[in-house]
């Protein structure tokens, strides 16, 4: 019995503690709460089905902690995958992805205890290592937190949430007039799909802090084979700490799922390199596949991964073709290197071709808008001149003029990075970036000495190399961090043991000279400020969202998005007095994630419907019965946004007619609700 009373005593305060919580936080924290217990739901459904299907690529070498990760990521690509089936079969229904979280649970049931075995596997690192842990972790655990904040960023209430809602609606996927990224990859978007048939947009986001914090598992699994533990896990710090990760890890953006892919695809092809001399297997290569083409079926620029292992494999399949000889000891002859090459791209093309190929039955173009010159789209709003449009408008956040002039443009943003927010250095991708790029001489260093970090490097700069030919968003390079952290953290700590003690042999003590003692002092004051730069961005953007108030529940979600967002009185109370099918033309607004009605919003790239119906009607009496046919009857206005659109986006291209004719609307307009200043909802008389 007394060996009982302590157990008893710590449990009994355990309980207590848990109660003070939910006293003080347990409101607050609730729909966090639940969507955490949804995402661990999910994602053991997600890792038992995937370690199912890992069996089928026959993986050499491979631990029980990997096949937890890599089974994990294998199986969030199949669950997007299944929820864009769904769509594809009109069964966008929470019945069915009720359903299919219970079949993936079914199928990989039998895995159930070596997942939760696995999951200790690295246990040790908590005793030997606590504050390289708690490092990696805190940070992870800030930006976990901040996905309780309801998603308000701006892209997210555009298109990131606002298609799967729409999607939902109408239980299919469908095309969205309004929405040029409706032809868009959206394998992120089915993600955030299941999120919101399951009842949680913060769900949504915890998705992609998920693919943050797994591209971070990736580099801790993968790299601890080839580096030490001490090096791997600073380049786990590095990725943590990266301001850049942290704050798109806590949105509904996709850019940290497509990181995940890339990742896995580069480490997947790395391990394949190293391993197929000594035991031939295309497991690696396969798997290298399938992680590529789940990244293109997520964001278009993800398709430089596979370009690039692409390329290579062509060029070695062609380089022996022009040779007299094979190499000794590896996968050598023509035949092998040809079944290499068809192997990673047949595993690429599978699984980025579902996306492709709805684009070519929906518009006959499986790139749109790409190659928007040779292959005119059916069926969508759009002309060549809109589509170069949707660039201009990328490259208004990307960098202009000359290739020099950019390039050293590139240096200083990568060097000291931007802390204003709002503006064209696009703030969630330009920040967080300080340390890798001053430490590239090191990164360099450590790769001449190691040629599984040459590998790395090497993509690296061949992704960047692209990336930055194609002059767009820096957000758009954060894919390649993880991959760049590794040569990183092995070059600062290379450079670490070089400033070490000196040995003199046995017999006499290592000496410590004052010079390398201070070069230690320097190395890790440089490096603590940096990160502490890092966290400190990632907290003065949060504090500019003024997050905390609603995380911690000195605000609810209501009173949070009424301050941020103009419309959103407008929309509640379209959502709580309005019928469910009645169509909303959103005006001077293009976030219209939060009108849970079927609605119209402004674009800034696409054709306005509503000019189009103004510039073409004879009169304000004809554009109202046009409106009308169209079931356009309820207007919601939003000046403040509508006037920021229209000076700096053009995006009201009336004629003199069509301006009179809008003009004349407005006595035909019954207001329904005001919010002065910010939002009205009228009814089209």
């Amino acid at each position: 019995m007394t060996r009982r009373l302590p157990l008893v005593f710590a449990a009994s305060l355990a309980g207590f503690a848990l109660f003070l919580l939910a006293h003080f936080f347990g409101p607050a924290m609730a729909s966090g709460l639940m969507a955490t217990a949804l995402l661990a739901v999910v994602f053991i459904a997600a890792v038992g089905s995937g370690r199912v299907l890992l069996r089928a690529f026959e993986a050499k070498e491979i631990s029980e902690s990997e096949k937890t990760l890599i089974g994990g990521t294998l199986g969030i690509g199949l669950l997007s995958q299944a929820v864009f089936l769904l769509g594809v079969l009109g069964l966008l229904k929470t019945w069915a992805a009720v359903l299919l979280l219970g079949g993936l649970w079914v199928v990989g049931f039998t895995e159930l205890r070596e997942i939760f075995r696995s999951f200790s596997a690295n246990r040790n690192l908590l005793t030997d290592r606590p504050f390289a842990v708690l490092a990696v972790l805190l940070p992870l655990g800030l930006a976990y937190l901040a996905c309780f904040a309801p998603p308000h960023h701006y892209d997210a209430l555009v298109y990131h949430l606002a298609l799967p809602a729409a999607y939902i609606r109408e239980g299919r996927i469908l095309p969205v007039e309004h929405l040029v990224y409706t032809h868009f990859p959206q394998n992120g978007e089915m993600l955030y799909t299941l999120a919101l048939l399951l009842g949680s947009d913060t769900l949504a986001q915890l998705f992609t802090w998920l693919g943050a914090f797994l591209s971070v598992w990736w580099i801790f699994e993968m790299g601890k084979r080839e580096a030490p533990v001490s090096a791997v896990m600073l380049a786990c710090a590095l990725v943590s700490t990266h301001a850049g990760i942290l704050l798109l890890a806590s949105t509904a953006y996709v850019e940290c799922i497509a990181m995940l892919w890339i990742t896995a695809s580069a480490l997947s092809f790395f391990r394949w390199l190293e391993t197929s001399k000594e035991a031939p297997s295309r497991g690696w290569l396969a798997l290298a596949g399938v992680f590529a083409g789940l990244g293109l079926g997520t964001k278009y620029y993800a398709g430089i991964c596979p370009m690039i292992f692409g390329a290579f494999l062509l060029l070695r399949w062609a380089a022996w073709a022009g040779g007299e000889s094979q190499e000794e000891g590896g996968v050598a002859s023509r035949l092998g290197r040809r079944s290499d090459f068809f192997v990673y791209a047949f595993a690429a093309g599978l699984a980025g071709s579902p996306w492709l190929l709805k684009n070519l039955y929906t518009v006959g173009n499986p790139v749109f808008p790409f190659l928007y010159q040779w292959l005119p789209a059916r069926g969508v709003g759009w002309a060549a001149g809109t589509a170069g449009r949707y660039f201009d408008m990328l490259t208004e956040y990307g960098h202009t003029g000359g290739t020099a002039r950019e390039f050293l443009r590139f240096i200083f943003t990568a060097a000291v990075g931007s802390s204003r927010y709002g503006g064209g250095a696009d703030v969630l991708g330009s920040l967080g970036w300080s340390l890798i790029f001053a430490a590239f001489p090191a990164a360099v260093w450590a790769a001449l000495r190691n040629r599984y970090l040459r590998w790395i490097l090497f993509y690296c700069l061949c992704h960047w190399a692209v990336w930055f030919g194609t002059r767009v968003v820096l957000r758009f390079l954060i894919v390649i961090v993880p991959l760049a952290a590794l040569p990183t953290a092995c070059g600062l700590h290379q450079l670490w043991l070089a400033l070490g003690p000196r040995d003199f042999g046995p017999g006499i003590p290592p000496v410590h000279a004052p010079a390398e003692r201070a070069g230690r002092a320097l190395l890790l004051g440089a490096a603590a400020a940096a990160v502490a730069v890092n966290l400190g961005l990632f907290l003065y953007v949060h504090a500019i969202f003024d997050s905390l108030p609603v995380v911690i529940g000195l605000q609810s979600r209501r009173e949070y998005l009424s301050r941020k967002l103009d419309y959103y009185t407008c929309a509640r109370f379209a959502a709580e007095r309005l019928g469910q099918n009645d169509r909303i033309l959103v005006v001077g607004e293009q976030r219209g994630y939060y009108v849970e009605q079927p609605h119209t919003a402004t674009s800034v790239m696409s054709p306005n419907r509503f000019v189009l119906a103004a510039n073409e009607s004879a009169d304000a009496e004809g554009l109202a019965r046009r409106m009308k046919a169209e079931g356009l009857l309820v207007l919601l206005y939003v000046p403040r946004e509508a006037r920021r659109l229209r000076d700096g986006y053009g995006a009201f291209a009336f004629t003199e007619r069509g301006e009179a004719n809008w003009a004349g609307l407005q006595s035909r307009l019954k207001t329904l609700f005001e919010d002065p200043g910010r939002c009205m909802l009228m009814k089209i008389e």
